[in-house]
C-alpha cells in the first residue's frame, strides 16, 4: 500500500514543471555559450500566442513562479514575465535573419520561469511551434543556472533579475534551436 502511495506521488510530482525544473541539472556554460552563439539562419516574419495571465497559475502559458524558502516559512507567488512586447522580445533573442529565403513563424506554446531562493536557481522551461512553410515543428527547451534570479524585497515580495530575463531568452532561442533541427533533419 504505501509503495502504491509513493509512486503516485512521485508521479504527480513528476509530471508538475516546477517539480521537474527543481530536480533538474544545471545547464552547463559550455552548452549556453553554443545556444547564444548558434547562428539562426530563417527570417521570422510573426509571433503569436503570448498572453499576460490574470491571476497567474502554474497552468497559465506565460508564467513566472517565484519561491522564497526561509527557514520557518515559504513563499511561493505567480505573476507575468516582465516582457512588454513579445513579438520584438522573441525575435531579438532567437536572432531572426531579415535576409534569409526560410520564412518561419513562431507560436508561443508555454513559458514557465522559475526562481528560488534556497539554493539559488532560476530556470526556464520553453515550449514554442515553429511553422515553415505551413508545417509545424515542435521545440523544447529547459534551461536552469545557479545564482540568484530574484531579488527579495521583503518576505512576501521579490523582484526579477535582469540574468533571469536573458535565461528566457536563451531558452526560446534553445527551443527554436530545437524545432528549426527537426525541419533540418526534415528536408534531407
Amino acid at each position: 500500500m504505501k509503495a502504491g502511495l509513493l509512486i503516485a506521488v512521485l508521479l504527480m510530482l513528476g509530471g508538475c514543471v516546477t517539480n521537474q525544473l527543481h530536480f533538474a541539472s544545471y545547464t552547463s556554460d559550455a552548452e549556453l555559450g553554443s545556444i547564444k552563439n548558434s547562428a539562426v539562419q530563417s527570417d521570422i516574419v510573426g509571433v503569436s500566442g503570448y498572453e499576460r495571465c490574470g491571476p497567474c497559475t502554474e497552468r497559465s502559458k506565460i508564467v513566472w513562479h517565484a519561491v522564497n524558502h526561509e527557514i520557518v516559512s515559504l513563499y511561493e507567488g505567480m505573476a507575468n514575465v516582465p516582457v512588454d512586447d513579445w513579438v520584438g522580445f522573441t525575435k531579438r533573442a532567437i536572432g531572426s535573419d531579415s535576409a534569409s529565403s526560410i520564412k518561419t513563424r513562431v507560436e508561443i506554446d508555454r513559458v514557465f520561469v522559475k526562481t528560488w531562493s534556497d539554493p539559488e536557481y532560476y530556470a526556464t522551461d520553453v515550449e514554442l511551434s515553429v511553422y515553415i512553410g505551413g508545417v509545424k515543428y515542435a521545440g523544447h527547451s529547459r534551461i536552469k543556472i545557479k545564482g540568484a534570479g530574484q531579488t527579495l524585497i521583503q518576505r512576501d515580495k521579490v523582484a526579477f533579475n535582469s540574468a533571469t530575463l536573458d535565461a528566457v531568452s536563451v531558452g526560446l532561442k534553445a527551443a527554436y534551436l530545437d524545432a528549426f533541427a527537426k525541419f533540418k533533419t526534415s528536408t534531407h
